[in-house]
């Protein structure tokens, strides 16, 4: 699981701002931080079309790179979790 101690909380960082941290940070943290849409269909256990799913919706914070998708692994820990909350587990 990555770690996420460094990044701050992301529910009030605006998407300039997520670009903002993603490219603040060196390659081996930011790697941590934020996750390809297959690691975190591997992560999850969905499909990566899942994950795009969610991030298209809002549901996840994510940055797009050229084609590709950064997944801020602290937003999908709190979906899943809301998820989890949700269903009163």
């Amino acid at each position: 699981m990555p770690d996420t101690s460094s990044t701050p909380k992301i529910d009030h960082l605006t998407d300039r701002e997520l670009l903002s941290l993603y490219l603040s940070l060196p390659q081996g943290p930011r790697d941590k931080a934020f996750l390809s849409t297959a690691q975190a269909a591997a992560v999850t256990g969905v499909s990566a079309r899942t994950i795009q799913l969610w991030i298209e919706s809002g549901a996840v914070r994510a940055i797009s790179i050229g084609r590709k998708y950064r997944i801020l692994f602290e937003s999908l820990q709190v979906y899943l979790e809301a998820q989890m909350n949700r269903r009163g587990s």
